[in-house]
């Protein structure tokens, strides 16, 4: 019994120990697991918070941190791919100044600012934003200059 308790102690402090500097960093209470409140330091970690929590103990232990982690950075790579594709959709597309339209990309939804001189190119610009695939949605938030 006793090598057992050794065993399983044994395992808790290695993890605590392989914890990354992150983690340790919002772990304020130093329980070694992140609770809601500790994890609104990194916001796109608290906003899924509930999906993040793999055993739905309402804390986020080293492993689950982790995976937060790698999905959040699978996710902007996601939206990086999507903001090139927009962008080189509006450069393809002839008659828009693409270079005066600005492109940002999150989880499928596209926001465009920028100006253009005429009202026709901000709604075109819409257009073709909207037929990229992967776009879920398009803020159009060019303005006729």
């Amino acid at each position: 019994m006793r090598a057992l308790l050794f065993v399983a102690f044994l395992a808790a402090s290695t993890e605590a120990c392989a914890q990354s500097p992150e983690f340790a960093a919002l772990d304020r209470n130093g329980d070694g697991f992140l609770t809601r409140i500790e994890a609104i330091a990194e916001p796109e970690i608290a906003k899924r918070f509930a999906q993040f929590d793999a055993d739905k103990d309402r804390r986020l232990s080293p492993a689950e941190y982790r995976a937060a982690r790698e999905d959040n950075e699978r996710r902007a790579v996601r939206d990086a791919a999507l903001a090139a594709r927009v962008k080189e959709a509006l450069v393809a597309a002839s008659g828009l100044p693409s270079k005066a339209i600005s492109v940002e990309a999150y989880e499928g939804s596209v926001q465009l600012s920028g100006f253009v001189p005429v009202p026709d190119m901000a709604s075109r610009a819409g257009r073709v934003v909207a037929s990229v695939n992967g776009v879920r949605s398009v803020h159009n938030n060019i303005t006729v200059k």
